[in-house]
């Protein structure tokens, strides 16, 4: 039984020699079509508008003391990531659907909890309101949502 593992183990290592005996040459590396092509398509941002939204927190403290409810007023601008080509198409369905987009982002914003305007880059917060945007004007066109000039202050 050694005989034949020994026997297996030095056919084993020829082959893996054999396999590597066309390692050794240096050939020249050549980029094939998918090598040269853009990492990603150009993007422009297209404005869904800006935004100041007052919020109702309510978190639980201590047992003796119920619900604590607090207001603060959330404000951000609103873009949507797009291709060139969908920048048209984007600016209709934006005319057209305009003030359902924005109750909806507002209903969004409004149902937030404190914990997810806590989050460093707004994570939970980007994906209700993606959901709402998609609804409304379609998931065609739009690649991503940007939250900027976030601004969050107690009422």
């Amino acid at each position: 039984m050694k005989l034949h593992l020994t026997a297996l183990a030095a056919a084993l290592a020829v082959a893996a020699f054999a396999a590597c005996a066309g390692c050794g040459g240096h050939d020249e590396f050549a980029f094939d079509e998918l090598d040269l092509t853009p990492a990603q398509d150009e993007f422009i941002e297209f404005s869904l508008g800006k935004y100041t939204i007052p919020i109702p927190l309510v978190q639980a403290t201590m047992m003796d003391e119920g619900l604590k409810r607090n207001r603060v007023e959330f404000s951000f601008a609103l873009y949507a990531l797009v291709t060139a080509d969908c920048e048209k198409r984007l600016a209709h369905q934006w005319k057209r659907y305009e003030g359902k987009v924005r109750d909806r982002i507002i209903l969004v914003c409004r149902n937030v909890t404190a914990e997810e305007l806590r989050e460093p880059e707004l994570a939970t917060l980007k994906t209700h309101l993606t959901d709402a945007v998609h609804a409304e004007l379609g998931a065609q066109c739009i690649r991503r949502l940007l939250v900027t000039d976030v601004v969050t202050r107690k009422l």
